[in-house]
């Protein structure tokens, strides 16, 4: 993948940004062989402060900042990406009226708790992956996400995160150096 990004793949966002891998489900996986809860926050993200953090419920919490569908998120940013995701809402469920429900999850921020349906979560994002990268759609990790915490069943909790997202400032764009 690195060479692809580095070679193949142009930014995205008027030259802002890059294409997404889904690669943190990676550290989510291994971080759960461990941890009951593991906490994701992209690495150009700043913390001002941490304050202790609350009980996670089983599933999948995420900021409130996207708190919408991914139909609705896909109309306002990103139309042509919905046959994408149609077809692999139906790929994945037979039907792509779940994007009309199905809640997309920002990516920046989030954590998942196990329940034992976290492998139906992970089997699901590595299909979605899969599926979006051979059709050279490298953009929406978060509907990704959101179409599978739906097919593990789980409620998006919106409300977990409060305090460590207004703590947490994600400032896009990659990395910083200092």
């Amino acid at each position: 993948m690195a060479i692809d990004f580095l070679t193949r793949l142009p930014p995205t966002g008027g030259g802002r940004g890059r294409p997404a891998y889904h690669d943190k489900r990676f550290v989510l996986q291994a971080a759960l062989e461990e941890f009951d809860t593991a906490i994701f926050i992209d690495a150009d993200s700043r913390i001002t402060s941490v304050s202790r953090l609350p009980h996670f419920r089983p599933g999948i919490a995420v900021d409130k900042a996207l708190r919408t569908t991914i139909a609705d998120h896909l109309t306002r940013y990103g139309q042509s990406r919905r046959p994408a995701f149609q077809q692999l809402a139906v790929e994945l469920t037979g039907t792509a009226n779940l994007l009309n429900s199905a809640r997309w999850c920002g990516e920046a921020l989030f954590a998942v708790t196990k329940d034992g349906n976290e492998s139906r979560f992970f089997e699901a994002w590595e299909r979605g992956a899969e599926f979006l990268h051979s059709r050279e759609v490298f953009t929406g990790e978060g509907g990704v996400i959101g179409l599978a915490a739906a097919f593990a069943g789980w409620t998006v909790d919106y409300r977990t995160l409060n305090k460590l997202a207004a703590a947490t400032k994600h400032e896009g764009q990659g990395p910083k150096s200092s």
